[in-house]
């Protein structure tokens, strides 16, 4: 547990502080990433490069069998690389009726430090736009004004607070919009089912919610896009990713953790988020920050709320992280959200660097003497901390 002194940054505090910027600039402009390049075939024919005859200096790839693009992971019994935890689940389930204060529970006060690169602009005060297109607008339960999608989910407290930020400048680049598909059946189409947000805690690890899963099927991909804007990270088209491998929980919002390998380093060019676990003595401090692309704002450009306050924090469901138990903690706040914001981070600032407290889930609903009050949540914790830490040290 942080010590009762050791607060976050309040944003007064954060208008002292001057974004560093760099003389040389090591920004991954242009840089295209491996998985970028990769595409494959079913049947694992080969597949040959011709020029085109329809254009100078463009090519066509060929083969006797469909052509895929990007890096899925095919599942199977000798290749089981996305952890399934309904066993976790089941078991959770049973230990909800036992008297949460018998339960022993490990903490695990470990911070994990951020990471900035040499050279790579701080974004304290980022760039931020007043708008990118125009959009109906409509109204929440609670009479606010919301910017209507396709999508119904969203939850906007005492009026739209959001702001659209180019993100260009750190912790924004370790911010990162999902594309989730999968193939219902060898040789069939590929189909995508969701996105969402992610962001990096290390080199190669992603954290997002547990519930930002593919739907069942031969085989699932999910496309990791760092500093989205417009549909493609401003990096460039080729900076890109995927996700090899997953292990996730999620069997209530305190629980909703999913930690991600990715096939490219990316995070040593973008950078990452540190993270630590919720201090309750923080309460309606608004000292946080949320980074990510709710459908009611953009799908495709990011946009991010500070000033946030954690209203309440509530006990989660206890996970198994590596065959030990944590507790979580529902970290319950007034930041505003909407479908395509799940897994987005959570953070504060110390010394001037982002930490993350949580990942973002949805919303948490809870009775009052004035009726339901309708809250942010995020799944944070020892549960959040202790799962982070091992996705960092199991791939960096």
């Amino acid at each position: 547990m942080s010590k009762k002194t050791d607060f976050p940054q309040s944003l007064s505090e954060l208008l002292e502080i001057d974004d560093k910027v760099y003389e040389k600039d090591t920004r991954p402009w242009g840089e295209v990433t491996e998985s970028s390049m990769a595409c494959w075939t079913e049947r694992g024919t080969g597949i040959e490069l011709e020029r085109s005859k329809l254009m100078p200096n463009a090519y066509v790839l060929k083969s006797p069998s469909a052509i895929n693009f990007g890096l899925p992971v095919l599942e199977s019994r000798a290749n089981p690389v996305r952890t399934r935890t309904m066993t976790e689940r089941l078991a959770v389930a049973e230990r909800r009726r036992l008297d949460r204060f018998e339960r022993t529970n490990r903490r695990f006060e470990t911070l994990g430090e951020p990471h900035c690169p040499e050279g790579v602009p701080t974004g304290i005060h980022p760039k931020t736009v007043p708008s990118i297109d125009a959009k109906r607008v409509g109204l929440t339960s609670r009479g606010a004004k919301t910017l209507l999608s396709a999508d119904p989910h969203a939850t906007i407290i005492n009026g739209e607070s959001r702001q659209f930020v180019y993100p260009d400048r750190y912790p924004y680049t370790a911010v990162c919009k999902l594309y989730i598909s999968y193939q219902p059946e060898p040789g069939a189409s590929w189909r995508q089912s969701g996105e969402a947000t992610g962001y990096l805690i290390g080199k190669s690890t992603l954290m997002t919610s547990g519930h930002v899963q593919p739907l069942s099927g031969s085989g699932w991909m999910i496309k990791v896009v760092p500093a989205c804007w417009a549909g493609r990270s401003v990096f460039g088209i080729g900076f890109v990713t995927y996700v090899r491998s997953t292990h996730w929980w999620n069997s209530d919002s305190g629980s909703d953790i999913q930690i991600c390998q990715l096939y490219d380093p990316i995070g040593e060019r973008t950078g990452y988020f540190g993270y630590r676990s919720y201090n309750s003595d923080w309460e309606d401090g608004a000292y946080w920050h949320m980074a990510g692309y709710p459908y009611d704002r953009s799908l495709t450009s990011m946009s991010r709320q500070s000033g946030i306050a954690v209203r309440d924090d509530d006990d989660g469901d206890n996970i198994n992280v590596n065959g030990d138990d944590y507790d979580t903690t529902q970290v319950e706040s007034d930041a505003d959200e909407a479908s395509g914001a799940s897994g987005s981070p959570l953070w504060g600032y110390w010394s001037g660097k982002p930490y993350a407290i949580g990942v973002h889930h949805g919303v948490e609903r809870d009775g009052t003497i004035y009726g339901t009050e309708i809250l942010s949540c995020a799944s944070g914790g020892d549960g959040f901390t202790a799962a982070a830490h091992w996705g960092r040290s199991m791939w960096s």
